[in-house]
C-alpha cells in the first residue's frame, strides 16, 4: 500500500508531467481528509446528549413495576421486552445504510423524536394484554437503538486516526453517570408514599424530560454536520462479508446476552430476596465503571480488542454468579463492582473493536451490525431467562439461583473459545484506500 507514496515522492522533479500529477495526489490527498478532533464542543455536547439519553433509559430499569401493575410477570416482561428487542434488530440493519447515506445528525434526531413519542404513548395502556404496550416498546427502543448507532458512529467518524476505541470508551463512560442517575430517581419515585399508578405516571414523566434535553443536546452538538458522501452503497451481505469482524460478533452477541440482566431483571430477583431499592447497585455499578473505562480507555490498543473482550466476558459471567451471596442491600456492591468493570471493559473493546473493521465511508453499517449482535443477544437472554424463571418455579427448583449459574457458564465458554480461535481485528481507514485508488489512476495515466 505504501509502494503509492513511495513512487510519488521519488520521482523525477524534473519530469514537469510527474511532478504536476504528484502535486495534484498530494494537494487531492489533504483536501479529501476532514478535520479530525479528539475532546472538543462537539464531543462534549455529544457526551451529555448521551448522558441524558442513559438517564432515559435508565429511569425505566423499573420497567417491571409497570408490567406488574397491568397484571403481568417475569415471563410477560420477557415477551414484552424481548419483542422490543427484535424490532431494535431488524431496525438496526435499516439504520446502519441510513447513517452512511444521509448521516448521523439525521438519524440521531429522528430516533430520538420516536422514543419521545413512544414514552407518551405508554399512558394510554391500561392492559398487559394489550398490542399497545408491544406496539409502544418496540418504538421504544428502534428509537434508543437508533440514537445509540448514531452517536456512536459520529464519535467514530471525528475521531483521530487509531483513536476509534478511545473516544467510544469515553463516550460511553456518560452513561455510566446517566447509569447511576435513573436508577436513585427512580427509587425516590418509588419511596414516596403515593398511588402506585401515580409512581409509574412519574417514571414515564422523568423518562420524557431526560429524551427532551438529549434531543437539545443532539441538535446542537451535530448542529453543520453534513452526510459523507459514500457514492455507491454495497449491499449489506456483501459489506459484512468483506469486512465482519469474526468472532467478535459472537462476543458481541454474549454481551448483550449477559447485559441485560440487572438492567431487566434485577428488580425483580432484588423483591424476592427483600430488597426494596436497587438504586445502590446501578450506583455502585456507574462509579465503578465510569472509573475503570476512564483508566482503562487506551487498554484494547494496548493488550488488543480481542484479548480486553475475552476477559470483560469473563469477568462478565464472575459478576453473575456473586448475585447468590446478595441476600440484603449491603451486598449488592459484590456483583454490582464487577459488573461495571466487565462493561467498561467490554463495550469499547467489542463495539469499538468490530466497528473499525469497516472503513469509515461504511463506519455506520459496522456500528450498527455489532450493535445488532448485541441487540441480539438481550432478544434471545430476555425470553430465555424470562422462561427459565419462571420455568424453575414450576418444577420447584431455585429459579435465580439456577439461571445465574446457567448464563454464567454460557458465557465463560463463548469468551474461552474466542481467546482460542480469534483473529485479530485490523483497522480500516478510507483515506488508505483513496490514496492507494488514486495513486493507480496515476499509474494508469503516465
Amino acid at each position: 500500500m505504501h509502494w503509492a507514496y513511495t513512487s510519488i515522492l521519488t520521482a523525477n522533479a524534473a519530469n514537469p508531467r510527474w511532478s504536476v500529477m504528484n502535486s495534484a495526489v498530494i494537494a487531492s490527498d489533504e483536501t479529501s481528509i476532514e478535520p479530525q478532533i479528539a475532546y472538543g464542543r462537539e464531543f462534549w455536547l455529544a457526551y451529555f446528549a448521551h448522558t441524558a439519553l442513559i438517564v432515559c433509559n435508565s429511569s425505566l430499569f423499573r420497567y417491571f413495576d409497570f408490567v406488574s401493575f397491568l397484571g403481568g410477570d417475569e415471563y410477560d416482561l420477557g415477551l414484552i421486552t424481548g419483542f422490543g428487542m427484535a424490532g431494535a434488530v431488524l431496525a438496526r440493519f435499516a439504520q446502519g445504510a441510513l447513517i452512511d447515506r444521509v448521516g448521523p445528525r439525521s438519524v440521531w434526531l429522528g430516533s430520538l423524536i420516536l422514543l419521545i413519542v413512544a414514552l407518551l404513548g405508554h399512558f394510554l395502556v391500561t392492559t398487559i394484554h394489550s398490542p399497545l404496550i408491544y406496539g409502544l416498546r418496540l418504538c421504544y427502543m428502534i428509537g434508543l437503538a437508533g440514537a445509540f448507532g448514531a452517536s456512536i458512529t459520529s464519535i467514530s467518524l471525528k475521531a483521530p486516526k487509531g483513536r476509534s476505541t478511545e473516544l467510544i470508551g469515553v463516550l460511553g463512560s456518560s452513561g455510566f453517570i446517566g447509569l447511576g442517575i435513573g436508577p436513585v430517581l427512580g427509587d425516590m419515585i418509588f419511596s414516596e408514599s403515593t398511588p402506585v399508578e401515580t409512581k409509574i405516571h412519574l417514571m414515564f414523566l422523568v423518562a420524557l424530560l431526560a429524551g427532551g434535553v438529549a434531543f437539545v443536546l443532539t441538535f446542537f452538538a451535530t448542529w453543520g454536520e453534513r452526510p459523507r458522501p459514500t457514492g455507491h452503497h454495497p449491499s449489506l451481505f456483501r459489506l459484512i462479508r468483506q469486512y465482519h469482524p469474526g468472532w467478535m460478533l459472537v462476543m458481541a452477541f454474549a454481551m448483550g446476552m449477559g447485559v441485560v440482566f440487572p438492567q431487566i431483571f434485577l428488580r425483580g430477583y432484588a423483591k424476592e430476596v427483600g430488597i426494596a431499592n436497587i438504586g445502590s447497585f446501578f450506583l455502585v455499578y456507574a462509579i465503578t465503571a465510569f472509573s475503570f473505562r476512564l483508566m482503562t480507555r487506551k487498554l484494547p490498543e494496548q493488550i488488543g480488542v480481542k484479548t480486553a473482550a475475552t476477559i470483560g466476558i469473563l469477568i462478565l459471567a464472575t459478576s453473575l454468579m456473586f448475585y447468590l451471596v446478595v441476600h440484603n442491600p449491603w451486598l449488592l456492591p459484590i456483583p454490582a463492582v464487577l459488573g461495571g468493570i466487565a462493561h467498561a471493559l467490554i463495550f469499547p473493546a467489542i463495539i469499538g473493536g468490530g466497528s473499525i473493521a469497516f472503513p469509515k465511508k461504511y463506519r455506520g453499517t459496522g456500528t450498527n451490525l455489532m450493535l445488532v449482535l448485541v441487540d441480539s443477544g438481550g432478544l434471545i437472554g430476555q425470553p430465555l431467562i424470562g422462561a427459565m424463571i419462571a420455568g424453575c418455579r414450576t418444577v420447584e427448583l431455585p429459579a435465580y439461583p439456577v439461571t445465574f449459574v446457567s448464563i454464567g457458564i454460557i458465557l465463560s465458554t463463548i469468551a474461552l473459545l474466542n481467546q482460542r480461535f480469534a483473529k485479530p481485528v485490523i483497522a480500516q481507514e478510507d483515506e488508505l484506500h483513496e490514496v492507494e485508488e488514486r495513486s493507480m489512476c496515476v499509474n494508469e495515466n503516465i
